[in-house]
């Protein structure tokens, strides 16, 4: 128990089950869809996607996602699903070498993969869930169409990125709506948005993958000089793997394994298990230095060795 005369927040406790995500909004929709009837993976789905409108500048349908799901709670049927994007076929280390391009750096069309959420929400809720796609996703639907107030991490982190925000005229369009960046606690609406998970709600993710949608990503990317074709989107798919593991301190604890960085994080774990910890209190000098040099040596290895096996 945290001692209540200092800042800070207490433990959360539930009967039946609990969410957890960075944003209030998003985590109340995950509660709602348990109250409704809906399983582990029903909710965890639902949630994604209004973080995916809520807080955009940490998520969002043109990127990632990997799960790992316990099937009522049974670690023997535990499953991992790698929905990580992919580069284009034609994105080779020699294509990138004949140019002489060394480096990707973030605003290039070959920092953008081709997004892998939107097909491991459907073959994850297809497989795992208990309510359909098109269900899960009306809460997200409904919060781009009507807006959300601007929390106050995504306003301090709208501010930060502002020049960003303004170089890209597709950006300016919907996060500076009035030529300026929303408040904290204003309402903010991303109506474009709401229409492309409307399509991925009535057509699945060959909305996303085909058609029209795709059809716009892959021509304002090429418009760039980006590799990504039809082709690409059409072929994108993720795949269940095997979780990794390691045992800390009486704990098994699970990751999905590379190209996710979840193995880094067992290493920590694997550096940490034997440092003594009795007595020493958490946030102090000794053992904050310890805990940032194993992170430099762990990230190091992440730099070096942590890729996508294929």
């Amino acid at each position: 128990m945290r001692d209540l005369e200092k800042p800070g927040r207490s433990p959360a406790f539930g009967k039946h089950g609990m969410v957890a995500t960075s944003h209030a909004i998003s985590t109340a929709v995950g509660l709602d869809i348990l109250r409704r009837g809906g399983n582990a993976m029903d909710a965890a789905v639902a949630a994604c996607a209004v973080q995916c409108v809520v807080e955009p500048e940490s998520t969002g349908i043109g990127g990632d996602n990997f799960c790992i799901f316990a099937p009522e709670g049974s670690i023997k049927d535990m499953v991992a699903f790698n929905g990580s994007g992919r580069a284009p076929a034609a994105a080779t280390p020699e294509w990138y070498a004949d140019r002489g391009i060394a480096t990707i750096e973030r605003q290039s069309p070959h920092a953008v993969i081709v997004p892998g959420v939107i097909d491991a929400w459907e073959t994850l809720t297809k497989n795992h869930g208990t309510m359909d796609l098109a269900e899960l996703l009306q809460p997200a639907i409904e919060y781009a169409r009507d807006g959300y107030p601007v929390s106050s991490r995504v306003s301090t982190d709208f501010k930060s990125n502002e020049a960003l925000l303004k170089g890209c005229p597709n950006a300016t369009r919907v996060f500076m709506p009035a030529g300026r960046l929303p408040e904290c606690g204003e309402m903010h609406h991303q109506p474009a948005l709401a229409a492309t998970l409307e399509k991925i709600a009535k057509q699945g993710r060959d909305a996303f993958y085909t058609g029209e949608v795709a059809e716009d990503i892959v021509s304002f990317l090429q418009s760039h000089g980006g590799l990504h074709t039809l082709e690409d989107f059409k072929a994108a798919a993720g795949e269940y793997v095997t979780p990794i593991s390691t045992s800390y301190r009486g704990y098994d604890v699970y990751e999905c394994p590379p190209n996710g960085q979840g193995v880094i994080a067992l290493l920590l774990l694997n550096m940490l298990k034997d440092v003594p910890t009795d007595g020493v209190d958490p946030i102090s000098a000794e053992r904050l230095h310890m805990e940032i040099e194993f992170g430099r040596l762990a990230y190091q290895d992440r730099n070096i060795f942590v890729a996508d096996p294929n």
